[in-house]
């Protein structure tokens, strides 16, 4: 019988048991995809990565338990926390993973992992009545990217007690809904929610790659270069978000919860 090993890895977090978690395996190319699927399944994280060393850089691939995703921001920062905290990569080197969108990279900065993730333009819609009722509350901006639909409401309370009907998101053609706000806490600039059935995920405890779409927003609506934004689900997290000129950094810190092996 076949092994390879795996970790479980909070991230967006200083505290175990917090933040959002990802299992990161490390494999060869001898491991299938139709493998990786019922790894993910009997993992229970939302999402479980498949990294494999290309000697250069790393592939990276991500899963839910149902399916698997093109882009999972936690789940890479996990990875490359995982790396370099195993002594596969030194910490003063950068890593590439090569995904099937593209390279994504990342750094050891100031005790936390910063990773640079693709800007999500937005494009202001009006809000479908259908939203709207699923909102239970008129927004004060509606937005699409190619994923999901950013929307703005009007005060933190709102978000977080929003409790959302996650069969009806089934009628909305994206991959999830982030609501948002800016907030009140001193020391943080916005907060947050993502909920994204679609995936496998009805909430994420932290989603990494909604603040492709969410920094740029928010910077330019706050006059600011970079936000620290919070995630109000019940496990919560904190992330630092810098626009740049094509991508955005997003950092948060890691923590190791276990290492082990599982059998393939």
């Amino acid at each position: 019988m076949t092994t390879i090993s795996y970790s479980i890895i909070n991230t967006f977090t200083t505290e175990l048991y917090k933040g959002n978690p990802a299992a990161i395996c490390l494999v060869d190319a001898d491991v299938s995809e139709e493998t990786m699927q019922k790894i993910a399944q009997e993992v229970p994280v939302p999402t479980t990565v498949f990294i494999e060393n290309k000697q250069l850089d790393f592939s990276i691939r991500w899963f839910t338990p149902e399916t698997e995703i093109p882009i999972c921001g936690h789940g890479t920062l996990a990875s490359a926390f995982l790396l370099w905290q195993q002594g596969i990569v030194p910490k003063h080197q950068t890593i590439t993973f090569q995904s099937t969108n593209g390279p994504l990279q990342a750094r050891w900065q100031q005790e936390r992992v910063e990773i640079a993730i693709k800007t999500y333009p937005i494009d202001e819609i009006v809000c479908p009545p259908a939203l709207e009722d699923w909102l239970g509350s008129k927004p004060i901006y509606v937005g699409s990217t190619e994923l999901d639909y950013i929307v703005e409401l009007s005060n933190e309370d709102l978000i977080a007690h929003f409790e959302p009907d996650f069969s009806a998101m089934e009628q909305f053609p994206v991959r999830g809904i982030c609501v948002t706000s800016k907030s009140r806490e001193e020391g943080i600039d916005i907060v947050s929610r993502f909920f994204s059935p679609a995936q496998g995920i009805d909430e994420d405890h932290v989603n990494g790659s909604s603040h492709g779409a969410l920094g740029p927003y928010w910077c330019e609506k706050l006059l600011k270069n970079q936000l620290v934004s919070k995630q109000l689900s019940k496990r919560g997290g904190i992330l630092y978000v810098t626009p740049q000129r094509e991508t955005v950094a997003i950092a948060g810190s890691a923590v190791l919860v276990l290492n082990g092996r599982l059998s393939i």
